[in-house]
This record gives structure tokens, sequence and C-alpha cells, in this order.
């Protein structure tokens, strides 16, 4: 969501380029240059950047005293005056609420040439992203710091410095050490190009070294920046970093370092003294081995000490020292505070991520609505610059094509007779053509008129030539039918003749279907078998060649009909012998003459 807030605020910074590039010119004229006035400002504002480094609260005052002033001047010296407060805050150790100030003073000077302004820019909204916990963020403006500051020829090299600083920390917070070693080192190279905070980026690096669990080159940087604070006596500045110091030469067990860096901090005032300066004293005494001297300055720590995070390690302290002594009664008291403090702490933590994410809803809620304000608003503006400019173009179209238009009239007044002459020859050629098609349509439609008599005629010719032809297939079916019957006859005479003389005459089953087609007996038992045994005498093989055509075993029903097709049998003939209606046994005949015409006539 925050990386999308960014990629509008970029989309949003390219549509103001555009925007621009109509007022370039009025532009020009009201930035030929600074007014001494603005000049001056510009001056104070930059000394009092510098003062934030010696005076705080000097420079917080004159801040104040120019804010009058800088209501009324030019936008770049607002930005440049709001760029100073957000330092300012920073300093105090201000958290923001948001990003948003720092975001609009990087919008504007993104589009500047000062790179300086630029890396300021960026290392502040960075900041914002660190205090707010987005270290994502706050790591990717960081770095765009550093890019911008290897790049600008004067760039401001503190605020180089400290955002190298701030990625080392927060790439610790990201548990990234490779990472941390880099930008340390990137540091130190830094610092001895500038001679400037060498003790302080040496302990950085140190940290990196301890990280990465290298004591050797972890010790070596220790030395260095303490051989520098002590050329320069120890100043009070260096308080966290010589309770650092004090913690990793008691861990290592350099005692004499640790004494002289006791005594040093010691010296400060109470209201300069670090805030781990007791915590690293408890500390230096409990690897020292100094257990009652350890206990006594944890259980100072504890009752000073406001923060969860502060007590739990001296009640984690406690518990190791007592543990130590072997008092395990005050050591589970001790444990037991431990855990207590652990889930304050986590309960703590619980209700920064509620409150953070509640408030980075909020945030990003308003957010949109204001950037659909500006959007809306930009969009207004672009379409009025959009309008202007087509209404002059339309304007000057307009003009133009007026002079042409007026230029050309008198050619096109002398000119319109003889056009007109010219569409009155056509319009005539048109008419002709006209005509002559409607009089080609006329005689087409006539010939369309003889076709369809001519077709109407042949249909009649046609219907009269189907019916003598089913009438002519009716006398062929009945004769056939008739030939049929007499060749069946004849071929049961000529059986019945070779007949032995022993066995008598034959029944002649064919006469007896014939009397049961017309009523006159009735069909015997096995009238049937004896018909397609006499069936298979006359005509040999005629069964298999039924059964070849069908293609499949065939129902009684149907090859009883082919049978009494064979013997010249009419339909109504077969219904009597079938004792079946009609209109089934007409099914059956017209699939026997489709499957076996050709055999039935044979």
């Amino acid at each position: 969501m925050k990386r999308e807030v960014m990629k509008n605020v970029c989309c949003t910074m390219r549509k103001k380029k555009l925007l621009v590039i109509p007022f370039c010119l009025l532009s020009l004229f009201y930035s030929c240059g600074e007014s001494p006035e603005e000049q001056q400002l510009l001056d104070c504002i930059e000394q009092t950047w510098q003062q934030c480094e010696t005076s705080l609260p000097e420079a917080g005052a004159r801040a104040a005293e120019l804010r009058d002033s800088v209501r009324n001047s030019s936008e770049h010296v607002r930005q440049k005056y709001n760029l100073l407060l957000i330092r300012l805050r920073d300093k105090h150790d201000v958290i923001p609420s948001s990003p948003d100030s720092a975001m609009q003073v990087l919008s504007y000077f993104e589009n500047r040439s000062d790179d300086a302004d630029k890396e300021r820019a960026y290392y502040y909204l960075g900041s914002a992203y660190r205090d707010l916990k987005d270290y994502p963020q706050a790591v990717n403006c960081f770095l765009k710091t550093v890019d911008v500051a290897r790049q600008c020829e004067s760039a401001d090299t503190l605020i180089w410095q400290n955002a190298l600083s701030q990625l080392s920390h927060l790439y610790i917070l990201l548990l990234n050490y490779e990472e941390e070693l880099n930008v340390s080192r990137q540091a130190v190279e830094l610092s001895q190009q500038t001679g400037k905070n060498m003790a302080f980026c040496l302990t950085d690096a140190a940290t990196a070294y301890e990280h990465l669990k290298d004591t050797l080159h972890c010790l070596g940087l220790i030395d260095q920046a303490y051989h520098i604070i002590r050329k320069e006596h120890f100043p009070a500045k260096y308080g966290r970093t010589l309770s650092y110091m004090l913690a990793i030469y008691a861990k290592y067990n350099h005692y004499e370092r640790v004494d002289t860096l006791l005594h040093h901090l010691s010296l400060l005032p109470a209201g300069q003294q670090p805030r781990n300066y007791g915590i690293c004293l408890a500390k230096s005494h409990e690897n020292a081995n100094n257990t009652d001297s350890a206990i006594y300055y944890y259980k100072r720590y504890y009752d000073k000490e406001e923060t969860l995070s502060g007590r739990y390690e001296a009640s984690a302290g406690l518990q190791r020292c007592y543990l130590q002594k072997g008092d395990s009664r005050q050591a589970a008291e001790w444990g037991c505070r431990l855990y207590d403090i652990n889930d304050s702490i986590i309960a703590q933590r619980a209700f920064e991520q509620t409150q953070r994410a509640r408030d980075t809803y909020i945030y990003y809620r308003d957010r949109e609505k204001e950037q659909g304000i500006v959007q809306r608003d930009e969009r207004i503006i672009f379409a009025a610059v959009i309008i202007c400019l087509a209404l002059l173009s339309i304007i000057l179209g307009l003009a133009a094509f007026y002079n042409f238009r007026k230029k050309k009239f008198m050619e096109e007044i002398v000119g319109k007779d003889k056009m007109l002459g010219v569409v009155k020859a056509e319009i005539l050629r048109r008419q002709e053509e006209i005509e002559s098609k409607q009089q080609e349509i006329e005689k087409l439609g006539r010939q369309l008129n003889n076709a369809e008599q001519a077709i109407a005629a042949s249909k009649v010719q046609l219907e009269n030539t189907m019916k003598e032809v089913e009438q002519r297939t009716m006398i062929n079916r009945e004769l056939t039918r008739i030939a049929l019957m007499n060749n069946a006859a004849s071929k049961e005479n000529s059986l019945s003749q070779t007949e032995d003389e022993g066995q008598g005459q034959a029944k002649n089953i064919i006469a007896h279907f014939r009397e049961v087609a017309s009523g006159g007996e009735k069909l015997k038992a096995n009238a049937w078998e004896e018909l397609m045994e006499e069936i298979e005498t006359l005509y040999p093989g005629f069964l298999e060649k039924v059964q070849g055509r069908l293609k499949r075993q065939m129902r009684e029903p149907l090859l009883r009909t082919i049978y009494l097709l064979k013997l010249g049998m009419k339909p109504a003939q077969i219904t009597k012998v079938m004792n079946a209606k009609i209109q089934t046994v007409w099914n059956r005949v017209k699939r026997a003459e489709a499957t076996c015409g050709d055999l039935l006539t044979l």
C-alpha cells in the first residue's frame, strides 16, 4: 500500500511537469533571479540549518523569528523553511504522525536542480518513515539520499554520513549484518575524506563486525576509535560511544580500558551521562566477576530506569548474578519479574502495533482523499489548458479558412454556370440510361412470365406422366403376381407327377393357402412348415437369399409375409391368412418389397 502511494506521488509529479509546459514563458519572466530580500532569507535559513548542530535552542528561536518573513516570500523560500522546520522537529525527537510534510517538500525539490536540498529532503523523509516504524521505506529513502549525495558536487556530507549511519542501524533491526558492514565501511571511507565523525563511524563498523562474530576486526576498530576520542580528551558528545566501548572491553577482559572509560564517564555531569551508562557499568562488573558490585549497579539502574526494555535488561542481569552467587530464591524472584516485564513488553508492542495500524489506516485514508482532491484539481487545470489551446486553434483555423474561402469565392461564382451546364447534361444522360434500363426490365419481365407458364405446363405434363407410370406399375405388379401363382402351380404339378405312387397324391399346400385367403378353409396347424418346405422345393436357396438380404435374424411374421408374396398373394389376401391388421400387413409388404423385391419376381 505504501509503495502504491509513492508511485501515485511520482505520477502526480510527472503530471505537474506537463502542466508547467504551457506557462514556461511566464515562469522565465518571473524567475530570472532571486531578489536581494529572498537571497538574504535563504542565507539566514542556511545559517540556522548549520546552527542546529552547535546550538539547537538558538536555532529554534531563530527559525521562529523567520516565520513571518518567509510567509510572504516565494515558493522556493517557503519550501526551504519547511525543510528547516522538519530538521528541528527531528532534532527534538518529535515523532511525526505521517510523512506528508517531508513528502511535499521532496516533491518540490525533486524537480529542482539543487541536489543538496534533494539529498536533505530524501534524508528527512527516510527519518519520518523510520520514526513510523516503516523500515523498508526508510531504507529506500536513505539509499536514495546516498545516491544523490554521490552524484552531487556540493553534497551535504554530514547528511550523507547520517544517512549511512541510519542505514547501519536499520540493517541491525532487519538482521541484515552483511549490509550493515557494507554501509559502515562506506561511512568510514567518507569520514576519512572529510575528517569528521571518525570515531562514530569506526564504532558503527566495529558493531557490524561484532554482529558477524569477527572479534579481531571489532577490537581493532574499537581501539582506533578509542585513540581518536582520547586525543580529544573524552568530550561529552561521545558518551554513548564510550558506554558501548566499555561493554566491549569488559566482554573481552580489557580491564585497563574499562577502568579508564569508567573514570571518564563518571566525570561527566549527571545530565550528560548516556542512558546506557548504568547498564554498561553493571555489565562491566558482571564480566569482571564482581558480582556484588554488578548487583548493586543493576538494582540502581532498575530503580532509576522508566522504560520496560531497560528494566528487562536489568532484571536479566540480576537473575544471572544471583544464579552465579547460588542464591536461587533471589534468582527466582528476579526471574518472575523478568517474566512479568516480558509480558508487559509484549502487551505494549501489541498495543503500539494496533495503534500504528489504526494511525496508518487513517493516514492513508486521508491521503487518498487528498490525492483525489489534488487529482481533480489537476484534471480541471489540465482540461482548462486543453480547452484554451483548442479554442485558440479553432479561432486560428477559422481565420485561415475565412481568408481561403474569400479568395476562392470569386472563382467559384465564375465557374458556377459551367458547372450547372455540365450537371444538366449529366442529368439528361442519366435519365436516358434510366429509360433504357426500364425497357430492358419490362422485356425481362415478359420473358419471366413466359418461362413461368412453360414451367406450369411442364408440371401438369409431369403429373400426368407420374399417374400413367403408377398405373403401369400396378398392372405389372398384378401380372407378376399372376405369373408367380401360375409358376408355382406348374412347378407343384410337375413335382406331384414325379412322386412315388406308393405314397399317394401329396396334399396341395399352395391350394390350401389360397382357399384360406378366399375364406373357404381354416389354416391347418402345421401349414406354415409345409409351405416353407414347398417353397424351398419349388425355389431352392430362396430362404438363404432372403436371410442374406436382411443381414440379421428374421422375425417369423416378416418371413411368412415374404413367402405369401412369393406365391403372388395380394396384401388383402395376406391379411386374411395371417389374421392381422391391414396397416401392419402393408408395413411388412413394403419392407419385404424394399429388401427382397427382385427375389419375389424370379
